[in-house]
C-alpha cells in the first residue's frame, strides 16, 4: 500500500528517484518480501545514481 503523503513529500523535497522507486515497490509484491533495510537501500541507491548521472 502506497502512502500518498509520503510520495508527495518525496516529490516536494525533489527526491524524484526515491519517489519513483517507492511507487515501484508499492506496486510490485516481490519487494514486500524484502527487509526494510534492503528496500530502503534500493530507494537511496536509485536517488544517488540519478543525481550522479545528472551532474555528468
Amino acid at each position: 500500500m502506497m502512502n500518498e503523503q509520503t510520495l508527495s513529500k518525496l516529490i516536494e523535497m525533489k527526491l524524484g528517484g526515491m519517489a519513483e522507486s517507492y511507487k515501484e515497490q508499492a506496486l510490485n509484491k516481490d519487494f514486500q518480501k524484502m527487509s526494510f533495510e534492503d528496500r530502503f537501500s534500493l530507494l537511496v541507491d536509485l536517488e544517488y545514481s540519478r543525481r550522479k548521472s545528472n551532474k555528468l
